[in-house]
């Protein structure tokens, strides 16, 4: 099969298993994720990274789930790199965690900005820095590749960011004038 053939095939078998694993038929996804992700579709592998690492369908197996997420990212996956870092957070490696959801922005998953910010509101694995989060937050919300859910929770903790932001001012307002 020449390599346009199996664009198209491994394509096929992504928007097959797609539907599958929406319609509840995670046998079927998987078996197609598998074929495509063997014939190297990055998407593929990066599903087959999300089964492996939530347990869907096959036991839970982190190592499995960052040799797929590695796979698709080797081939420019920002997601992956974005998978990659939540891996490395589940396992309190922050470090890590935060070097790669730098690289998942910078890649361009900025959805990533919503993981970092929230690490500069907490200070985990970072100097904690609400400006910084704020940052985060407005260039998610500039863009246009973030998914709804993203976009949701940036919108909620910016406007709490800059709620205590205000309070904090006002605070130091009130403070400075009575004495």
């Amino acid at each position: 099969m020449n390599s346009e053939a199996g664009a198209e095939q491994n394509n096929k078998d992504f928007v097959e298993a797609s539907t599958a694993w929406d319609n509840g038929d995670l046998r079927r996804a998987f078996q197609l994720f598998v074929r495509a992700a063997e014939s190297g579709d990055s998407s593929s592998q990066l599903a087959l990274g999300y089964f492996h690492d939530y347990g869907l369908y096959v036991k839970k197996d982190k190592k499995k789930a960052m040799q797929w997420y590695y796979q698709a990212y080797r081939q420019g996956d920002a997601g992956a790199a974005n998978n990659i870092a939540t891996v490395h957070r589940d396992r309190g490696q922050t470090g890590k965690m935060i070097w790669w959801f730098r690289r998942a922005i910078a890649m361009g998953d900025h959805d990533a900005l919503l993981n970092l910010g929230k690490n500069y509101e907490s200070g985990v694995g970072v100097v904690k820095s609400p400006m910084r989060a704020l940052n985060c937050y407005r260039r998610l919300l500039a863009s246009e590749y973030v998914t709804e859910f993203s976009w949701e929770q940036a919108t909620k903790r910016l406007s709490k960011l800059l709620r205590n932001q205000r309070r904090v001012r006002h605070g130091r307002a009130i403070s400075s004038h009575s004495h």
